[in-house]
């Protein structure tokens, strides 16, 4: 199946021959499932290391893609890191500075540290612990359970029917427990 031209070397892409391959296949599978809107900057990043008379393999393609989410995870500061990586080594070859292609992941690792701080508030659910995933779930599902108490308690005291609403058991306990708290005090 013809995708279309490619618009740098005007050969004609075709899906089929990409998913012929094993490398290519997983190439495609790794950038399908980028989040974040990491995978345009991570495409730009991974063809710094194109040797500059040859292509870049897929093979090689795949294992620069693996080691970059091995040593970050996917978020909006990775896409960044790849954006600005890009452009200064893309700036440094417009200026003849260095046009040698990439060999490691020093520059990005450079980079990221550098732009972390400013993402230091904006830290995404992907950095976070599951532990701190966890706990907010659980405050999210007790505030649920509050907001259904209050709600219930309010339509009680203003003498509304309460016993077919959902959550009638849960202000039920809540009531009881309350009543019993009281009592006792």
């Amino acid at each position: 199946m013809k995708l279309g031209r490619c618009p740098i070397c005007h050969s004609d892409i075709h899906l089929d021959q990409l998913l012929e391959d094993d490398a290519g296949r997983e190439l495609l599978a790794l950038i399908a499932k980028c989040k974040y809107d990491v995978a345009r900057p991570l495409v730009a990043y991974i063809s710094l290391f194109r040797p500059e008379k040859s292509g870049l393999s897929n093979s090689r393609a795949v294992k620069l893609i693996k080691d970059v989410f091995a040593l970050y995870p996917q978020s909006l500061l990775l896409a960044q890191a790849l954006s600005d990586t890009v452009q200064a080594v893309q700036n440094k070859r417009r200026n003849a500075q260095n046009i040698a292609p990439l060999t490691n992941h020093n520059y990005l690792k450079s980079v990221y540290e550098t732009i972390a701080p400013k993402f230091a508030s904006t830290v995404g659910e992907p950095m976070q612990t599951k532990e701190v995933l966890e706990q907010q779930k659980q405050a999210e599902e007790q505030r649920k359970i509050n907001d259904t108490i209050m709600y219930i308690d309010r339509l009680y005291h203003i003498g509304q029917a309460i016993e077919h609403l959902a959550g009638y058991d849960v202000w039920l306990s809540w009531k009881q427990e309350q009543e019993r708290l009281n009592g006792n005090a």
